[in-house]
């Protein structure tokens, strides 16, 4: 999303980091191939020899970190790993851009898992950091590391908070993802007269702040082009608060599946019209510290940046299950 916004609105060359995995996957970037400004590059996170050279070669006038292990729940199955590239690897970042390219503007992305635990609703710039997961820890991290690499070395860098972030390339992994992409299959299976697996989900009841990526990346660019000396961090964020509920049951009237609902808590389950079990809860979806809601505050950034989230949360919802439906299988 990033790559598409630059090269609509920037006259830049746009360098993208990849590192060496064993099944390439580009699929959110295959129609970018033949992009004559847009290159590919060698970079690993958790090799900081390969941060350092990147930097040597390019002296990039501009460094958007999005690389992280961003999955809340892998996160306890891989704490250390997750605090290496979510939080070490930012030293490294850091260290050669001081060193080598000074004058880059630095962006690091945050996320709403670092306020985590809140203590009041909306959250702002303002609202203390209480994660809840090696994630959101992580992301603490590197947000004091980014805060003392600019105030000790007078850097251009910050660390914007997005919070959740969602569309039609989003990781299968994650819920909304999850549900736009298995609601798809059940509805195929069900034109088609086939039997299905129902789609499994687990805490339905936390809360959160869903908006468009697409949306992000002027809020982004904005971050990075400010006219001082002492740039801002700011909140990205719709200014809504929706249940994984909510985001199930819209994508089940978009697909027009109608259903009924039994049980309760783990015992939950949805049923299509004629009986058949769609969405099951299974504890194993469950965090072991669940953040139950996040909702942000976008004033600042609306106010002094002049940003605006463009789509809604039922467009969004629309879009998602729209583009899985209609994809190839």
């Amino acid at each position: 999303h990033m790559v598409d916004y630059l090269l609509k609105n920037v006259d830049c060359e746009i360098f993208g980091a990849i590192r060496r995995i064993s099944v390439p996957n580009y699929r959110n970037i295959k129609h970018l191939e033949k992009e004559k400004r847009f290159n590919f590059i060698k970079l690993d996170l958790n090799d900081s020899h390969s941060i350092k050279n990147a930097i040597l070669d390019i002296e990039p006038d501009y460094f958007i970190n999005f690389g992280a292990q961003s999955f809340v729940k892998s996160s306890w199955d891989y704490p250390e790993q997750t605090f290496n590239t979510d939080a070490t690897a930012i030293i490294h970042i850091l260290e050669s851009l001081r060193r080598f390219a000074p004058k880059c503007h630095f962006y690091n992305a945050g996320s709403s898992e670092e306020f985590g635990d809140v203590i009041y609703s909306p959250q702002n710039e303002e609202h203390p950091l209480r994660p809840q997961s090696p994630y959101g820890a992580a992301k603490c991290a590197a947000r004091h590391l980014v805060r003392v690499y600019k105030e000790s070395y007078d850097l251009y860098a910050i660390q914007g908070w997005l919070f959740n972030h969602e569309g039609t390339r989003r990781g299968f992994e994650f819920v909304t993802r999850k549900i736009s992409s298995e609601v798809a299959r059940i509805k195929k299976s069900i034109e088609k007269g086939e039997d299905f697996e129902p789609l499994r989900l687990g805490n339905l009841e936390a809360r959160r702040d869903w908006t468009d990526a697409e949306d992000f990346m002027d809020g982004v660019w904005k971050m990075l082009n400010q006219k001082t000396t002492d740039p801002k961090n700011y909140v990205l964020a719709s200014g809504e608060m929706h249940t994984i509920r909510e985001f199930l049951e819209l994508t089940l009237e978009q697909a027009g599946i109608e259903f009924l609902k039994t049980g309760a808590d783990d015992k939950e389950k949805y049923l299509n019209e004629d009986g058949q079990e769609i969405v099951k809860i299974d504890k194993r979806y469950y965090r072991h510290a669940e953040v139950h809601e996040l909702l942000g505050d976008p004033t600042l950034a609306k106010e002094e940046l002049g940003w605006h989230p463009k789509g809604s949360f039922e467009s969004l919802v629309k879009k998602m299950y729209n583009n899985d439906y209609n994809k190839d299988s």
